[in-house]
């Protein structure tokens, strides 16, 4: 019997602690047929998941809230890609949490809310969102991610990492946060594939990329 399926009847609820333990141990039920890249990918996110906890327990010693903000692509987004074409907001994406489709490229939860959790903090407002929300939304951080981009321009039209800290940093010059905020706060990178993506597709026909 695989190991998950004495873990599930406890595990099966609205917990994103629980959801997240439940998928590890689903995960590890296959262990043995997954390549290599894939358990590296599944040992990180165990060690974010304990990592967060610990690190909030030593911000907590600073005044103020921790904060958390996040760069990167389709693994942190939480609903910055534009509406009008990115398949994340459209079903069957989100059926899980928050049941509809929110702009995370998941059928549920991503890194952003996983990492939100464990510190204790509300999932993050989209930085496309921020003139939508209350100031106190957003006051424990905010997500600046985009779902395709990379370090580098992509095959995405979306602001790659560069453009995302150029975000942030005018929202410091705005005085949305103070330099009090982040001595107490976290930032989250995530990057994947889209750069090495989009290099082979300009460049794939190279003898020099294909040797």
């Amino acid at each position: 019997m695989p190991f998950w399926t004495f873990c599930a009847p406890n595990l099966i609820h609205n917990s994103p602690g629980s959801l997240f333990f439940f998928q590890i141990c689903l995960y590890c039920s296959v262990l043995l047929t997954m390549d290599k890249q894939t358990i590296i990918f599944i040992s990180f996110c165990c060690f974010l998941f304990a990592e967060g906890g610990a690190r909030r327990t030593k911000l907590e010693g600073h005044s103020g809230s921790v904060k958390l903000f996040v760069f990167g692509d389709s693994y942190a987004d939480t609903g910055n890609s534009n509406k009008s074409y990115a398949v994340s907001w459209k079903q069957p994406y989100g059926i899980t949490f928050p049941r509809k489709p929110a702009g995370r490229f998941s059928d549920g939860r991503v890194l952003t809310d996983y990492l939100a959790w464990s510190l204790g903090i509300r999932s993050l407002v989209p930085y496309t969102r921020r003139g939508d929300v209350e100031k106190w939304e957003v006051q424990n951080g905010m997500n600046f991610a985009y779902g395709g981009t990379g370090v580098f321009n992509t095959l995405e039209k979306a602001p790659n990492m560069s453009t995302q800290i150029s975000f942030f940093q005018q929202l410091l010059q705005q005085k949305w946060y103070t330099k009090q905020d982040l001595n107490s706060s976290i930032a989250l990178l995530s990057l994947a594939g889209n750069d090495y993506g989009t290099f082979v597709v300009n460049h794939g026909n190279n003898p020099k990329v294909n040797g």
